[in-house]
């Protein structure tokens, strides 16, 4: 469209030149020490034209080789951007060995030169060539300086394929000194220090997997809950059980499990007055039966303490059949049999269970209701047959 209109103006400008030159065609002279050239407008515009198309064509030649250059650059650019597509291809038809092939042929003169180099890594690594993957690897570190943090990534993940551990985090910990908030670095560690069972250093870590997201907030409670829950378990002495707990934060001692797990390390190192308070604080304000249970077997408390106790319990958090089994255990201790029986029957009302009635059996045996006694006997023994009938079908 354009060519056409510029094609129809120079005509209508030619003509008019044209036109203006047949009338009167003028006269140029130049002059030039005894020299002196004389001729037509006409003829003097038409010299001018031939020059310059002259010095164009003149451009044109001497462009030329750079012409090709570039042409046949662009080209060959073109060329391996599409190898490395057929690469990503193959790679994805598990035809690794043509992957790493036009990886390969691709790396001179395509626009992604990293992923070219991470393509036929991969693709190497796929056929078990490690010594020509770890070539790959070392080649894309050596040329291209500002990618290294994505590279070392990669080789990161070869070495926990390849269940090299401590190279990997050795790797990780190259990039985390100069970028510590890299999430695939920090899930990476992460799931490295799972596998080799470091929970110090995943607490140590944990304040920057909360910072970046690198998993949601419930599933890093349980990682930090579990990573603690197992120094617990490996503290030698009571010392290094306070500084676990000292460093806990607020809602990890608000956690069953965790206060479970505590407390257990507390008996075991002959702190059950300790282990008792921290039951109680915490029953305040949270259910957990595993500690009422743990309570009810401590025997710290008097009496009266424990039955007042129980019974803040109850109204705190209700009327639940195993929290009404524990305030009956408390009451066979100190021989209630009337109260610990009226404990057990709300109990089975709530959920029948065999503990609870078992339990009631005994005290009704104690109460000398015979009969009653067997009755209860008969129905825990009914309701464990139930049970391991529908375990083993």
């Amino acid at each position: 469209m354009k060519f056409g209109f510029y094609t129809v103006l120079t005509v209508l400008a030619s003509a008019f030149i044209t036109e203006l030159l047949l009338k009167d065609s003028g006269y140029i002279a130049i002059y030039y020490q005894n020299y002196a050239i004389e001729m037509s407008l006409l003829i003097f515009l038409l010299l001018c034209a031939a020059i310059f198309v002259f010095l164009l064509l003149l451009k044109k030649i001497l462009n030329s080789p750079k012409l090709i250059l570039k042409k046949t650059t662009s080209y060959k650019r073109r060329h391996a951007n599409h190898l490395l597509e057929q690469s990503y291809l193959m790679m994805a038809r598990g035809n690794y060995k043509k992957a790493e092939k036009y990886a390969k042929k691709s790396l001179k003169y395509c626009d992604a030169p990293v992923i070219a180099y991470s393509q036929g890594a991969i693709a190497a690594d796929q056929q078990n060539l490690q010594d020509k993957r770890d070539e790959w690897v070392r080649n894309a570190y050596e040329n291209h300086p500002k990618a290294r943090e994505a590279i070392l990534l990669l080789q990161a993940k070869f070495q926990v394929s390849d269940r090299n551990f401590e190279e990997a985090l050795a790797t990780l910990a190259k990039i985390k000194e100069k970028n510590n908030s890299n999430k695939e670095i920090l899930g990476l560690m992460k799931e490295l220090y799972i596998e080799l069972k470091d929970w110090q250093k995943i607490l140590h870590i944990m304040p920057l997997l909360r910072k970046y997201d690198v998993l949601n907030t419930p599933l890093l409670d349980e990682l930090e809950c579990k990573a603690n829950i197992h120094i617990i378990s490996i503290s030698s002495d009571a010392k290094e059980l306070t500084q676990t707990w000292n460093n806990a934060s607020k809602e990890l001692k608000a956690n069953n499990d965790f206060i479970t797990a505590y407390c257990q390390k507390l008996i075991l190192f002959n702190h059950k007055d300790i282990a008792s308070k921290k039951i109680t604080t915490f029953l305040k304000k949270n259910y957990a039966y595993s500690l009422i249970k743990m309570y009810t077997q401590l025997n710290i408390d008097d009496a009266q303490t424990s039955q007042k106790n129980i019974m803040q319990w109850i109204k705190t958090h209700g009327n639940r059949d195993k929290l009404l089994i524990a305030a009956a255990t408390i009451c066979q201790k100190d021989k209630l049999w009337g109260q610990s029986s009226r404990y057990l029957e709300e109990s089975i009302n709530i959920t029948p269970s065999t503990e609870a009635l078992f339990k009631l059996g005994e005290v009704l045996s104690h109460l000398g209701k015979i009969e009653s006694s067997n009755l209860a006997f008969k129905r825990a023994l009914k309701l464990q047959t139930s049970l391991e009938e529908e375990i083993t079908s």
